[in-house]
């Protein structure tokens, strides 16, 4: 957790589960409403857009990485030599999706991350 964003702790406070636990399930869940109580906790606190809104994800940069910092690793990780010295690849193709990423004609972030992460091991 030193280099990461960790929002739950606070939940994990062992006086806290064993709180919650003890509680009725329909505190809990109201419906189809999961977490209930904890929103009728905080909406005297938070908007009501907060609240109701969707689940969200934390979203990896990854596509501006590859673009940006990570743009050398990429390239010499995915480079057409060593593509071809593996073997496994077609080195045409893993040049075209880098390149047509880095030019912002594609958005080939998931592919080369996969990519990346399978040629480096």
């Amino acid at each position: 957790m030193v280099n990461s964003l960790e929002v739950r702790a606070p939940f994990l406070d062992h006086e806290l589960v064993e709180f919650v636990m003890g509680l009725p399930s329909d505190y809990k869940l109201r419906g189809f409403t999961p977490k209930y109580l904890l929103k009728k906790a905080t909406e005297a606190y938070l908007p009501k857009e907060i609240i109701q809104r969707k689940k969200k994800g934390f979203g990896v940069p990854i596509a501006k990485w590859i673009k940006g910092p990570l743009k050398e690793v990429f390239r010499d990780l995915l480079s057409i030599d060593r593509i071809k010295r593996e073997g496994f690849l077609n080195p045409g193709t893993v040049e075209k999706l880098l390149d047509d990423h880095i030019l912002n004609k594609k958005d080939n972030r998931k592919q080369l991350w996969t990519l990346l992460v399978s040629s480096s091991g």
